[in-house]
């Protein structure tokens, strides 16, 4: 396993974890962590500290790896020259025989259109060096495999969602007195928090609709610019009592499963963890209507890529709203109406959280995740429980 892992925080931290910690993987493989090292400062850039982390995590993996083994590589495959730091790291786990399973965290392919995902010269070539070097690239969402498809035409590009443990978090019954409107995530412009604070305005001009809104985020003064002025704003437009500051992930859940509503009108994303989170809490979840978030609740369905069939009453996406609803990034009357239609409807809240809780389950709970990766390590490694066959086949020691 090669990739930022703790201290450092985020979406990619979170999944190497979980595949590092998971005991069923851990009885089945022998997991080795190569934890790598990131520059905040020039993050993704062309620069020299750069450089001396790629070829040192090359290095590291090149140590790490043996034949029969699969390095599995978590990273952002944008910018350029994240893409060739992938490159090295794949060149030197072949180098030692081993196999290599890309996994790309980044929003960029899940964000855009079908055939709208261009690059420049020196990122094609590293994708098509890529594209000779690995079996796999592990996508996060179906929104991706047309896009990456056109840079990597020979690899598989198999669709692994990202998971919790549904169990683990408290479900909501989406029916509270007050509602609950919830956001969880970064207190930045970009995921949407000036749209909702206008849109919230708009709710309340009506006067008939009562509610309680908790923000849920990260509000330390003085680490962050952004996140200083954004805290700012929420506060000068009277929404200070609604922030919590940092929550561990424990209170994060409770906080899901007291929430009638939760709040995503976030400009771009990969495949948010909180979405996942609501689903899993039973949450109705109103939401930006971009590629990355519409299909997740188009029933986080199967690519056709992995192979996989579906049962006959899954064959078609289901209708919009049945686990929330998506509105235009930006359109703060349209995030308005929104809410509004789900804060006047409890019954509808109820079913919708019936709905998301099963959604959770079938397609983003922790054992799906793990089942898929297990396919892939068996396919392209060598498990361990088969390599102690052999060895007491032989007559040899573990």
């Amino acid at each position: 396993m090669v990739s930022h892992g703790p201290p450092m925080r985020g979406g990619i931290a979170t999944v190497a974890t979980d595949i590092v910690e998971d005991p069923s993987l851990c009885s089945e493989f022998e997991v080795v962590f190569v934890n790598t090292s990131q520059n905040d400062e020039a993050r993704g850039d062309f620069a020299w500290a750069n450089v001396v982390r790629a070829f040192g995590h090359a290095a590291r993996t090149f140590v790490a790896a043996r034949r029969g083994a699969v390095v599995h590589t978590h990273s952002v495959q944008h910018p350029v020259f994240v893409a060739w730091r992938q490159v090295a790291i794949a060149a030197a786990a072949r180098a030692r025989g081993a196999r290599v399973v890309l996994h790309n965290h980044g929003f960029l392919p899940y964000m855009l259109e079908p055939g709208q995902y261009s690059v420049g010269t020196a990122h094609r070539i590293a994708f098509a060096l890529l594209d000779r070097l690995a079996d796999a690239n592990v996508l996060i969402g179906e929104a991706g495999v047309a896009n990456l498809r056109m840079h990597m035409p020979r690899i598989d590009l198999p669709v692994v969602h990202n998971s919790v443990v549904v169990g683990d978090v408290p479900a909501s019954s989406g029916v509270h007195d007050p509602p609950v409107l919830l956001f969880v995530g970064e207190l930045l412009e970009r995921k949407g928090l000036a749209v909702l604070l206008d849109a919230l305005d708009i709710v309340d001009s009506g006067g008939s609709l009562d509610y309680e809104l908790r923000i849920v985020g990260d509000d330390t003064p003085g680490v962050d610019p952004e996140r200083d002025s954004m805290v700012e704003q929420i506060r000068g437009r009277g929404r200070g009592d609604c922030l919590t500051g940092p929550l561990p992930r424990d209170e994060v859940y409770r906080e899901m499963g007291s929430a009638d509503v939760f709040l995503l009108p976030t400009e771009y994303e990969g495949q948010p963890f909180t979405i996942i989170e609501a689903l899993a809490a039973g949450v109705p979840i109103v939401a930006s209507d971009i590629p990355a978030i519409a299909s997740m609740l188009d029933g986080g369905s199967t690519s056709p890529e992995e192979g996989a069939c579906r049962d006959a009453d899954q064959q078609l996406p289901p209708e919009r709203g049945e686990h929330g609803m998506l509105v235009p990034w930006g359109d703060a009357r349209g995030l308005a109406e929104a809410i509004e239609q789900l804060l006047a409807d409890p019954r509808r809240r109820q079913r919708i959280s019936a709905s998301n809780r099963e959604l959770a389950a079938r397609s983003f709970d922790r054992s799906v995740f793990v089942a898929r990766l297990g396919e892939l390590y068996r396919r392209y490694g060598r498990p361990r429980t088969s390599v102690l066959r052999r060895q007491r086949a032989a007559g040899g020691t573990p």
